[in-house]
């Protein structure tokens, strides 16, 4: 690939590549004649309007790709979309203050990009029936995974799934109230908030580089509702030190309407729910089942329901 893009960079952004190294399966490390560090990255044809986008709303918590001299973020070829970027280096930073600063910079690219939208059911209900039919199927595999466990005799790895099993009909139960409350909003066409998503905020894709954050990996992202962004966040940082309890009410603490937190709160049950493995009784299996439930256990705790 990279025998590809060295020619196209020099002809595209009229930079001299003298070394390249593989980053990640995905993106490679630069070096420029003058010794200038870049990063290389495969990516969409759509980046380039969700970059265009956000730099002409002036959000400047960004890492943006270099334009190349025709002004566009990213660049075609036979083998698809690249763009290049400053390769910026990091000292190690505490991951629990990396994901406080993390939480800042979505907070920030969340309210300089929000809009209020009526909601559309017509948009809005084929997409809960799909989802609704992926969880229907999921806890049916779930049940029908636990009743061939009771019918063989205890063993090492039956007995704490059978013991932590009640853990998913309690985030069943409460999907099921949750699911309720969003469709009512979007039944009554209530007008909410909406914002430019990152949609895959892990701690990889923000840097802190002498007092100043980007927000990396843009072009992932989409115009959605605040409460996917968290719930990501919160699934994918759960084990860190942090507390993520004040962290959400910090977030909502100036809303009225409880549709963003319910909506965070069943999102994340979603991502509980969907990730479960319940191929067969195995080690694999087990470890994940109970991995779940604690945290299921772990989520009832710190986001109680609104109204209790």
């Amino acid at each position: 690939m990279m025998r590809e893009v060295v020619p196209l960079i020099e002809d595209r952004y009229g930079i001299k590549i003298v070394q390249s190294n593989i980053h990640s399966p995905k993106s490679y490390k630069l070096v420029s004649e003058q010794g200038n560090c870049y990063f290389c990255k495969h990516t969409t044809r759509l980046a380039h309007e969700k970059y265009q986008f956000l730099a002409n709303l002036g959000i400047n918590n960004v890492l943006y790709p270099k334009p190349n001299l025709s002004q566009e973020f990213v660049t075609g070829f036979d083998g698809g979309y690249l763009y290049i970027s400053d390769f910026l280096e990091e000292a190690n930073i505490v991951k629990e203050v990396k994901a406080s600063q993390m939480y800042r910079e979505l907070k920030k690219l969340h309210h300089a990009t929000s809009f209020a939208r009526q909601l559309d059911a017509s948009t809005a209900r084929p997409k809960f029936d799909e989802l609704t039919n992926q969880l229907d199927y999921k806890f049916r595999l779930l049940e029908h995974f636990v009743r061939s466990i009771e019918a063989k005799p205890l063993g090492t790895f039956s007995m704490p799934i059978l013991e932590n099993y009640h853990h998913f009909l309690d985030a069943k139960t409460e999907m099921v109230r949750l699911q309720k409350r969003v469709i009512s909003t979007v039944k009554d066409k209530e007008s909410v908030f909406f914002s430019y998503l990152h949609n895959n905020p892990k701690l990889d894709h923000i840097l802190i580089v002498r007092g100043s954050k980007y927000l990396t990996s843009l072009e992932n992202g989409k115009i959605g509702i605040n409460s996917l962004d968290l719930a990501k966040f919160y699934v994918e940082n759960q084990d860190l030190n942090i507390d993520f309890s004040q962290i959400i009410k910090d977030y909502y603490q100036n809303e009225n309407n409880s549709f963003y937190y319910d909506y965070f709160r069943f999102l994340v049950l979603v991502i509980y729910i969907k990730r479960i493995v319940v191929h067969q009784l195995d080690h694999i299996s087990a470890q994940n089942f109970i991995a779940n439930a604690e945290q299921i256990k772990k989520y009832f705790a710190l986001f109680p329901d609104s109204g209790e």
